[in-house]
């Protein structure tokens, strides 16, 4: 197991999370299966027991796992296709969970000027440099999910060149792509979601396979980083299976 043992950067969690999340996709435990306790992953991975309760925490709320108090932990037996309210991980492996063979397209990289509707939702001044990528995600060679993404120069100028972030792929895993190349790591996001139909959305001509009038869910969000300043606009379209979601709404004491 030492091959598979998480390194001590990023947090233990995360790749304690990740290690599990991937034996869950490769197999290793099916759905209905019981997980392995607490202290049998922390002696395995050679780490603590709140480490593992935290991935677990982590893979509860995306829906992967559920606890059975005093009986252990299981992974769940169905999950949703990729749910827009999480998507800090990588929409790849989320697609490929779900059954799917996962693709994935840059359509457009290039650093443009930051307009007045863009410099006020990143707070920044009118014509600072911006990262704008045209991102395709597709389940079974079906186009199924289309990202715009929004980036400001300052986020990622100290640990990336601009040739760098142009390259296909270079911001994907989205979040990861914060945390561990640009070193600002997402804290929190405000989104507006909205339905629409597609002959009212601007998209790129691979989404002419479908209806005019097919419904598509969009979302505009404002990523945070731990200083509470925006480090990226991003509009997403998704379609069928992708644009359904659950939420988990926690009521506080009255």
């Amino acid at each position: 197991m030492t091959d598979n043992l998480p390194i001590q950067n990023p947090p233990l969690a995360d790749q304690v999370y990740e290690i599990i999340f991937k034996s869950i996709l490769s197999g290793e435990y099916p759905p209905g299966s019981k997980l392995p306790s607490e202290n049998q992953l922390a002696a395995r991975y050679q780490v603590s027991r709140p480490t593992i309760r935290t991935a677990f925490s982590r893979l509860g709320e995306l829906g992967y796992v559920i606890k059975k108090r005093g009986v252990g932990t299981f992974v769940t037996k169905s999950t949703n296709l990729v749910n827009p309210l999480y998507l800090s991980f990588n929409v790849l492996e989320r697609i490929s969970s779900s059954g799917y063979k996962p693709g994935f397209k840059q359509l457009s990289a290039q650093v443009i000027s930051a307009n007045k509707t863009l410099s006020e939702q990143l707070d920044i001044l009118a014509g600072s440099p911006i990262l704008n990528v045209h991102k395709l995600f597709t389940a079974d060679d079906e186009p199924i999910i289309y990202f715009e993404n929004f980036i400001p120069e300052w986020v990622y100028k100290e640990c990336l060149s601009e040739n760098q972030v142009l390259e296909p792929g270079a911001t994907e895993p989205f979040f990861q792509f914060f945390a561990h190349k640009c070193k600002h790591e997402v804290k929190f996001l405000t989104s507006v979601i909205h339905p629409l139909i597609l002959k009212d959305c601007i998209l790129p001509s691979e989404f002419d396979v479908y209806d005019p009038f097919t419904s598509v869910l969009t979302l505009e969000d404002i990523g945070y980083n731990n200083d509470n300043s925006p480090i990226f606009f991003s509009k997403e379209f998704l379609f069928k299976d992708a644009s359904f979601f659950y939420v988990i709404r926690h009521i506080s004491s009255i």
